[in-house]
Parts: C-alpha cells; sequence; structure tokens
C-alpha cells in the first residue's frame, strides 16, 4: 500500500500540470494510494510515522530534496520502502539515486528496486545526506581514539549521502571520488580545499588539497571560544557540541537504474 506525500510547494498553481501528468501515471501503473498534501503546520515524520504504523508499506515523496531527507527519519523504527518523485531539475538526489523528474520517476517507483541504506545521526536526530560546517575552529575526534585539528580546510563535510567532491593530488595521480557511499556503514569525513591538518600527536603536518577519512563516529567541538554552526540535511541548523555516527542498514530506498551509488 502507497502514501504519496505531497511538498507544501506543490500548491502553487505552476505545478498543476506536473501533478497531473504524475497522478495518471500512477493511475495506468496501478500503483495509487492515499495522497496527504503538507501544510506548514503539518510535520511531515510525524504523519508517515502514523501512516507506516497503520500498514502503509511504501511512502512516495513528490517534491523536493529537503522534504525527502526529512522524511527518512521516521523509517529508523518502522518497516517500509521509501521513494521519491523529484519535481525540480535541481534535484541532487534525483541525480544520485538515478530518478528522472516528474511523472517518469513513476516507472522507478513501480519497478521497485530497492537499496538498503544507512543513516547518519547527529546528537539525538537522524540524517540522510550530510552535515556541513564552514569553519575550522574545531577539534574533531574520531572512534574515541585520534583527534584532527583541521587547519586550513575552506569547509568540513559528514556524508552519508551526498556529494563529496573528494580530489587528492599526490605525485603519481589524482585520486577523486564524488559520491559517499551509504551502504558500507561508514560516513564520509571530508576536509575539502585544504591546506592541510595535523595530528596531535605526530610533529610533521601532511598537506594535501584534499582529505577523507572513513569513521563510524567522531565528536566535535569548538576549539576557540564561540560555539561553531553545522547545517544538517542541507537546512537544519545546529551548534557544537556534537556526536555524529553512522545508523548502518536503517532504510530501504527506491533507486533507479543509472543511480550514482
Amino acid at each position: 500500500m502507497y502514501l504519496y506525500l505531497y511538498d507544501s510547494f506543490l500548491v502553487n498553481p505552476k505545478y498543476r500540470k506536473i501533478i497531473d501528468r504524475i497522478e495518471n501515471r500512477i493511475m495506468a501503473l496501478s500503483i495509487d494510494g492515499k495522497v496527504t498534501r503538507l501544510t506548514i503546520i503539518k510535520n511531515a515524520k510525524e504523519i508517515v510515522t502514523e501512516q507506516l504504523k497503520k500498514g502503509i508499506e511504501t511512502v512516495v515523496v513528490v517534491g523536493g530534496d529537503e522534504l525527502f531527507f526529512e522524511t527518512a527519519s521516521a523509517f529508523v523504527e518502522n518497516r517500509g520502502v521509501l521513494g521519491f518523485i523529484p519535481i525540480e531539475p535541481s534535484s541532487r538526489m534525483a541525480r544520485i539515486l538515478g530518478l528522472p523528474i516528474g511523472e517518469a520517476a513513476c516507472d522507478v517507483v513501480s519497478a521497485r528496486r530497492v537499496q538498503q541504506m544507512d543513516l547518519g545521526k547527529i546528537n539525538n536526530q537522524y540524517f540522510l545526506s550530510s552535515v556541513v560546517l564552514n569553519n575550522n575552529d574545531v577539534r574533531i575526534k574520531c572512534e574515541s581514539s585520534f583527534v584532527i585539528d583541521p587547519l586550513k580546510s575552506k569547509l568540513i563535510r559528514i556524508a552519508n549521502l551526498d556529494w563529496i567532491d573528494f580530489s587528492l593530488i599526490t605525485h603519481k595521480k589524482t585520486i577523486k571520488k564524488e559520491i559517499s557511499n551509504p551502504s558500507d556503514g561508514l560516513l564520509e569525513l571530508v576536509f575539502e580545499q585544504s591546506g592541510g591538518f595535523s595530528f596531535p600527536f605526530f610533529k610533521k603536518k601532511a598537506y594535501k588539497k584534499d582529505s577523507l577519512f572513513y569513521v563510524k563516529n567522531l565528536r566535535i567541538s569548538k576549539a576557540g571560544e564561540e560555539e561553531i554552526t553545522l547545517t544538517v540535511d542541507q537546512t537544519k541548523i545546529m551548534k557544537t557540541p556534537v556526536t555524529i555516527e553512522v545508523a548502518p542498514r536503517a532504510i530501504k530506498v527506491i533507486v533507479g537504474r543509472e543511480r550514482m551509488i
């Protein structure tokens, strides 16, 4: 049984035609179900949690990446499958998951190709994509065993399912990695465009363009006097200190054949 969760911005009349095409395609594929239209006063996570407990097997987000991320956390303690019909061509998740825009994504939902994925957890909240901070005045303790003090990183990203744009230049070759792996039980900790990093227990400093670590858990605290702001799943704002860890195989997501993961 399907639940289609419509993003709040779809009330705009300019989306009427694309919604009509999506609904016609859903009917043609015989994957119709209950429709819930979000408003600013409705909480997506609460709605999805309630419907999963009532027996809904598949929740399909119709809209943007932000709602897709918000909905994902409802699956941690509930069985079910998460699908996505992206509306906007700018959707990052559409490209990563191999989903076409609009009604063509209905065919991917119907094919029901499912991949089990990890979620990230920051303090008591779950995230699907990544945590980002633009301030290197922090201390990062990984696996409760070693500490990294970023020096010249312009951006620090802790990724579960996201673009990480990693590029490491060595004397032999350039190593690149674009997408984090959401199914390996690890988070990618990336220092983008860094001048380097130092390990307190080593005397030498290693200088690289980018730096990449694979971790299961880490703690970020401020190194200076001010709290540092972090952006979670591209929209939520939190402040240090935070503990971040991976929740392995916490969610099932419908993906397309052209997926990048």
